[in-house]
């Protein structure tokens, strides 16, 4: 579909133009994540040379767009070696780095009659408006860039709103904000400043024997690449990264999961940016609405003060130091599954627990059936697809079921939908009970003197869906009773530096995470790893 720009009324051409050399400080909004990235930016087309700091300064890429083998870019970034502190560090690149603007081309944008008021300002309103998916620009939605009016010359912010196709409902919005613009050549010791003195290495990867730490910096990406995807000209580029998304991940390639997939993108590269002990990607839940996600968090609320049928409650032993847990490693644990788009969390952690008590007690790993829990577990309170308690599956096996729960391949495969509940053929495994474990003194003697254990945590930070690799701390992540909304399998705990992370198993599949896998700190009990734990004992 050729690209279709609506003018307004009495709309003139466009009559600014970016200039070549200029600084300026932007704020990238993103409404929809609630992330404000801070970025200076200094470009200088005639030295072919442009910078950007990120974070106040945390960050620093230098790129130079001169042709030829000696090109070389820079970038200075936190890392650590101890995995307790963190130094400033150069990373070198050779080649040419073509330069982004921050600002858009209005070639194609038409000049609105009148003046509007934007945060603030009185301003002079350029618009290009792409009512429905054109998949030659990559686009669907509104851009605005707004100028002071009183000069005709200060940008003050560059605006992208985009729609739902079929609801009209919005998808994607971002915003560049503008302030502290200063025109002209920019000092060539901007450029050298940052990295001269320093000595400038190539990239070196992690290999320890705990999550993948990814010393990737770039991760696939340059703040330059997105830059240029963010503009309206910047189609092609668009277009190639859903297409190399879409093919990996096997994706439908409609309108809409192009946005959700661009707001996703932008929001892991800049939390990336942030270095933090962990590192995000864009997985095969980028595309997702949020309404799909939130479905895969399938544990029901409970509030505090909830109680269960438990038979009794873990007493921790005074054992001092538990040092490092791994089950895995003793094979008391089945390989990661993927449940799917069905909020039936809460029966892998059940089946999980139970796996590796069968597994310590007898010697033999049996895959037991999520489907025969989802099925038959609706009178203690589960909803299958739509929710459910490891407390309340474990009384389902112990008040109709004899205490049993069928392996998965005489029950049936699992069916990522509700089912009908059926007797099977063939091996059970069979508890006689379940204890509750909670606070951390308990929570660490059980993992490390029972076994895996089936735990309840907060999986509603948006970080946590992107999750890839490394140790993962968020003050969002709560952990009271009633934050807790996904079902998970602890298996162990890793030491790293002066703080133990708990290994959990997830169920979203091995594209999520390190291979189907999270590393989350104790510390402050986040996510609420020890809130709500539960392991059954065996027959």
């Amino acid at each position: 579909m050729a690209l279709r720009i609506l003018a307004l009324a009495a709309a003139a051409a466009a009559d600014w133009a970016a200039p070549k050399q200029y600084s300026v400080s932007v704020l990238l909004e993103l409404p929809y994540i609630d992330l404000v990235e801070p970025i200076e930016v200094y470009y200088d087309e005639a030295q072919e040379l442009q910078r950007m700091d990120y974070w106040h300064g945390a960050d620093t890429y230098v790129f130079n767009a001169t042709a030829g083998e000696n090109s070389t870019s820079h970038q200075i970034v936190p890392t650590s070696k101890d995995g307790a502190t963190s130094a400033a560090t150069c990373f070198s690149m050779t080649g040419e780095a073509p330069l982004a603007s921050v600002f858009p081309s209005l070639a194609k944008f038409t000049k609105a009659d009148g003046t509007k008021q934007i945060r603030g300002v009185e301003v002079d309103a350029f618009e290009l408006v792409q009512p429905e998916f054109d998949p030659a620009s990559g686009m669907i939605g509104n851009y605005s860039f707004y100028v002071r009016h009183d000069d005709g010359a200060t940008p003050v912010s560059f605006e992208f709103l985009g729609h739902n196709t079929i609801t009209g409902g919005h998808v994607d919005e971002w915003a560049f904000v503008y302030s502290a613009y200063a025109p002209g050549p920019q000092k060539a010791e901007l450029f050298t400043a940052p990295w001269a003195k320093m000595t400038c290495a190539e990239l070196e990867t992690d290999d320890d024997d705990g999550p993948t730490v990814a010393d990737d910096h770039f991760l696939g990406t340059t703040p330059l690449d997105d830059l240029a995807l963010l503009h309206a000209d910047g189609g092609d580029g668009r277009n190639d990264a859903f297409r190399s998304y879409a093919d990996k991940y096997g994706k439908t390639r409609g309108a809409d999961r192009f946005s959700l997939f661009h707001r996703a993108r932008r929001y892991v590269n800049a939390v990336n940016r942030k270095h933090l002990s962990y590192t995000l990607e864009t997985n095969h839940l980028a595309d997702w609405t949020a309404e799909e996600k939130r479905a895969l968090r399938g544990r029901k609320h409970t509030p505090a003060g909830f109680s269960t049928k438990a038979t009794r409650s873990h007493e921790a032993a005074d054992v001092g130091d538990l040092g490092e847990i791994d089950w895995r490693n003793e094979g008391a644990v089945t390989k990661v599954k993927d449940q799917g788009s069905c909020g039936s969390c809460w029966s892998y952690g059940t089946t999980g627990a139970i796996e590796g008590q069968h597994f310590l007690k007898h010697g033999a790993l049996v895959e037991l059936s999520q489907q025969n829990l989802m099925d038959c577990s609706w009178p203690q309170g589960n909803n299958a697809c739509d929710g459910g308690l490891d407390s309340n599956a474990y009384d389902w096996m112990l008040e109709v079921n004899g205490g049993k729960v069928a392996a998965a391949e005489p029950y049936g495969g699992y069916k990522n939908a509700d089912g009908a509940c059926h007797a099977a053929d063939g091996f059970h495994a069979k508890i006689t009970g379940y204890v509750n474990v909670t606070g951390l003194p308990a929570f660490n003697d059980a993992l490390a003197n029972v076994g895996p254990l089936s735990i309840s945590i907060d999986a509603t930070p948006e970080d946590f869906y992107y999750y890839k690799s490394g140790f993962y701390y968020s003050d969002d992540c709560k952990g009271g009773v009633d934050d807790l909304d996904h079902t998970v399998l602890a298996v162990g705990v890793k030491v790293h530096g002066d703080q133990r992370y708990t290994i959990v198993k997830n169920s979203w599949s091995t594209h999520w995470g390190d291979a189907g896998y999270v590393y989350i700190s104790q510390k402050n009990n986040c996510c609420g790893v020890a809130t709500a734990a539960t392991y059954p004992t065996i027959a």
